[in-house]
């Protein structure tokens, strides 16, 4: 029992210098202010709150989330129309349009699990 804990603490302290290491190189979009990186725009301590918060959930429950957020901002397509390819998104932080790199480092997700739960949209 003390060995999985002992795990899980060690892979939270990755996933924490992960989002730290990602946060001072910054992300290479221009959605920030003046356009600078989106990254930049928040503070060290909400980001990493934000991180504690989804390393609490399990994956169920972080899938949910993101599957809101991603409703959320997902354009809407016409009814009856054709759709060619799946809808764009627009991330959301605190009110505040992100980049789909900062959305997914926000919420510890893979690129391709993103990609997963966007197609069962």
């Amino acid at each position: 029992m003390a060995d999985v804990e002992f795990e899980r603490e060690e892979s939270e302290n990755q996933l924490i210098e992960k989002a730290l290491k990602f946060l001072h190189s910054g992300c290479r979009c221009s959605r920030g202010a003046k356009g600078g990186p989106c990254s930049k725009q928040f503070e060290e301590e909400t980001v990493l709150h934000n991180l504690h918060n989804s390393i609490e959930l399990t994956n169920a429950e972080l899938d949910l989330v993101v599957l809101t957020s991603i409703q959320a901002f997902t354009r809407k397509e016409d009814i009856g129309s054709r759709r060619s390819r799946s809808p764009r998104c627009n991330f959301q932080f605190q009110s505040v349009l992100i980049c789909r790199e900062m959305f997914l480092h926000l919420y510890r997700i893979s690129y391709s699990r993103f990609r997963r739960l966007k197609e069962n949209l």
